[in-house]
């Protein structure tokens, strides 16, 4: 598990499971993630640069 609902609190039922491996949210700090959340950044920020509606637009509602 890499995500908890409360965060830093984790709970303790959870870290009791011999099933269960639990880390502090590193799920994604791999160099391939990581560089490839740099470049997803970089198309965002061309796309608004351009003039065009960046491909991750969570917020259209500010392009209005």
């Amino acid at each position: 598990l890499d995500v908890f609902e409360r965060e830093p609190e984790v709970h303790p039922l959870l870290l009791e499971q011999d099933n269960a491996v639990v880390i502090p949210h590193l799920g994604s700090a791999t160099v391939d993630t990581r560089l490839a959340m740099g470049m997803l950044a970089i198309d965002n920020l061309f796309a608004a640069l351009d003039g065009e509606r960046p491909p991750t637009l969570l917020n259209p509602e500010v392009l209005a």
